[in-house]
């Protein structure tokens, strides 16, 4: 396929950042009271951005103990970004070549725009990435598409030009909901299962094999 504008979702999609979010989020547990969770749990967990997250941890507590987990758990993963978390196998060679072959490349995430581009310069990743699109960065976030239609527009980028690549249901409805097409990976916090249920255009079980799909 012929595409100019690769978005990507960063979280099980270009970096495995669960046991990050995981310590962040028993840490949060423990200092209100609760006890803490498997990680294993956690994980599956994740994907929604940072309030279902609160809301899944704590499912029978009200909004003024989800706003002050919420509260808590930002802070504590602000002081561990980069403890466990790091790219996936073939990332960083792949989103190169993409770069060098001119392609406009983004990220399109549902966590904190902050913390994603800390993550991404401390990943010295800065430079390959045109857009950096978090959850709070409009007032709407994925699946509504008014994101991702945003950066197709900086980038000029028609729908038949754009591909999301991301690892949930969230994605394939976003890239649904744009015209775009979209690009599930296996190997992230998402099972596959979930992946055809969401009907996404095809499903991969290495980042590297983008470079035989993608002209």
């Amino acid at each position: 396929m012929e595409k100019e504008l690769l978005v990507f979702d960063l979280d099980g999609t270009l970096i495995d950042s669960s046991g990050d979010i995981a310590n962040a989020a028993n840490r949060t547990l423990t200092s209100m009271g609760y006890a803490s969770m498997d990680k294993a749990a956690i994980k599956e967990k994740i994907g929604w951005g940072v309030n279902m997250l609160i809301q899944a941890l704590l499912p029978n507590e009200d909004a003024a103990v989800h706003a002050a987990a919420r509260s808590r758990f930002l802070a504590y993963y602000g002081e561990s970004l980069l403890c466990e978390t790091c790219l996936y196998p073939g990332v960083r060679d792949t989103l190169a070549y993409f770069k060098e072959k001119g392609k406009k490349l983004a990220i399109l995430t549902n966590k904190p725009e902050n913390l994603s581009r800390k993550i991404i310069k401390a990943l010295d990743l800065e430079s390959i990435f045109m857009n950096i699109t978090g959850g709070d960065t409009f007032k709407t976030r994925k699946p509504h598409p008014a994101s991702l239609r945003f950066i197709m527009g900086e980038a000029a980028a028609t729908a038949e030009d754009t591909v999301l690549v991301g690892d949930s249901p969230i994605d394939c409805e976003t890239g649904a909901a744009a015209g775009v097409f979209t690009l599930g990976v296996s190997y992230g916090f998402r099972p596959v299962e979930e992946l055809k249920e969401a009907h996404c255009g095809m499903i991969i079980d290495d980042f590297t094999s983008l470079r035989e799909i993608f002209l």
